[in-house]
């Protein structure tokens, strides 16, 4: 079943971006995602590129990047 968007459409950009925050000793992912990618390559570049933070890759809602 493909993930949806608000408008039912299947969603073309599945793979999202996060920045991560400190909840305790445990890094969470933010509620929105930072960007959104239709390739996994493109997340993962994009995410392992970004300065200054803590990112991580989502697929539906299946961390991808940075290995579990």
């Amino acid at each position: 079943m493909a993930a949806k968007n608000p408008t039912g459409e299947p969603d073309s950009a599945p793979f999202k971006v996060h920045l991560l925050m400190r909840a305790g000793r445990v890094m969470r992912a933010r509620s929105e995602p930072v960007r959104a990618f239709s390739t996994k390559d493109e997340a993962v570049r994009f995410a392992g590129r970004q300065l200054g933070g803590h990112y991580a890759v989502y697929h539906k809602h299946k961390k991808i990047w940075p290995a579990p």
